[in-house]
């Protein structure tokens, strides 16, 4: 597998995992989701199964976690954040095939993931913390550094307003605190890429239901009226981007526009809806998610 993604790229590949090995259960989440092992590179990657929903008929059908998964870290690449590398995925056993996404571990060998709830359930930061709030979050990260693949003069608080900013845009409704995290490597901690957005894009509604809402006349049940409804996990349940632009009032004058400035070009931001296979998401999904990403881009930037 390449380590990289090309820039050349027509479509997102979908890996076969059929033959790769068990390598650990993931207990965080409620999600069905297992540590698998690349034979050839010998690196952990998490498969995520996609979920199903059930209908009022009593019908299932399969949600969009893995597409908006590997959508969230395209939009990601676009705007320069790092990222946890995600790929579409299919595994073939037991007389079922299973689609889903792997995501690639962010820790190397020696290093220790804590998530967030764990950093702010330390007692520097729980005494005076009403809730889950961005500013809790800054507070917590004012000694962690900055991921090493971005600017050398941004600061961690830096960045995890830029993953406030792809949340914003992608409608990513899930940023809660066991939803980022940091790196301990035993001399210093560092904040981790962004990582999970499955919850994204209208991911969870069946292909009728986008159907009804890309073709009504009643503004109020549009993909914008439904991106307009997204709220976050944190203190008071703010919009996405209500959230997003708070954060970026606490960056420093010098770096407000760092993420905002990578949103002017929408084309570009709306490149990986259509990089995902057909086979693996629809044209009623494919239009239903970039009108939900070029409203929650317009509500951005409005400021």
């Amino acid at each position: 597998m390449s380590t990289s993604p090309s820039n050349q790229e027509t479509t997102y590949v979908e890996v076969d995992v059929s033959a790769w090995l068990p390598a650990g259960s993931e207990s965080v989440g409620t999600k069905p989701k297992r540590w698998l092992r690349d034979p050839e590179s010998e690196t952990r990657w998490l498969m995520k199964d996609a979920t199903h929903n059930r209908r009022t008929d009593g019908t299932s059908y399969r949600k969009g976690d893995d597409w908006a998964e590997r959508i969230a870290t395209g939009v990601a690449d676009r705007l320069g954040l790092p990222a946890a590398r995600t790929e579409l995925a299919i595994q073939h056993g037991r007389g079922e095939t299973r689609l889903g996404v792997i995501s690639k571990s962010v820790v190397a060998a020696g290093e220790e993931l804590i998530l967030g709830n764990e950093l702010l359930a330390q007692p520097a930061f729980r005494h005076d913390r009403a809730g889950y709030t961005i500013s809790a979050v800054r507070e917590a990260l004012e000694d962690v550094e900055a991921p090493t693949s971005v600017d050398c003069e941004l600061a961690a608080w830096d960045v995890f307003a830029g993953y406030l900013i792809l949340d914003a845009l992608i409608g990513n409704t899930d940023r809660h605190e066991e939803n980022w995290a940091i790196i301990d490597n035993g001399t210093s901690r560092r904040l981790a890429p962004t990582f999970d957005h499955a919850s994204s894009l209208g991911f969870q509604l069946d292909d009728a239901a986008k159907e009804r809402r890309l073709r009504t006349n009643d503004l109020g049940y549009t993909p914008e009226a439904w991106a307009d409804r997204a709220r976050t996990e944190f203190a008071g349940k703010p919009h996405l981007s209500e959230v997003a632009l708070e954060a970026r009032r606490m960056q420093g004058s010098e770096k407000r526009d760092h993420w905002l400035s990578r949103c002017e070009d929408v084309e570009r931001l709306i490149e990986p809806i259509q990089l995902v296979p057909q086979h693996r998401m629809s044209m009623s999904a494919r239009e239903f998610a970039e009108r939900v990403l070029r409203r929650n881009r317009e509500r951005l930037l409005a400021v």
